[in-house]
């Protein structure tokens, strides 16, 4: 059985980016696809927006999701779990700039996930 703290085990991103305040009035998107044998979670946590965080969770193989950069956003931390995983880690999705858009594709089995960014 899979407790909590394997179920959440891994985690890309962590990072934190920041734009500049002209670079704040408009926003980019950030999507998804789960083409992998696993459940993905997806959190988004704004800085300086008055956007709540929050997290997109259980999303199956074939699923497709994102959200949009919220305009007022100063940085973001993104992270991406794969329920199940209990080894190695994934690259984080590098998050250099919030006026454009970032898709990215997840695949393989739970223990071997991959993400790749992809065109949007």
């Amino acid at each position: 059985m899979l407790n909590a703290a394997t179920a959440l085990c891994l985690v890309l991103g962590g990072m934190a980016v920041t734009a500049t305040p002209a670079a704040a009035q408009s926003s980019g998107h950030l999507g998804f696809s789960n083409k992998g044998w696993f459940l993905v979670k997806t959190c988004y946590k704004w800085q300086g927006s008055t956007t709540p965080d929050s997290c997109d969770d259980n999303k199956p193989i074939g699923t497709d999701w994102g959200v949009d950069i919220p305009a007022d956003a100063q940085g973001a931390r993104i992270e991406v779990s794969v329920h199940g995983h209990q080894i190695g880690d994934l690259d984080s999705p590098q998050i250099t700039d919030l006026n454009r858009n970032y898709c990215y594709e997840l695949n393989g089995y739970t223990w071997n996930p991959t993400i790749t960014e992809k065109s949007c």
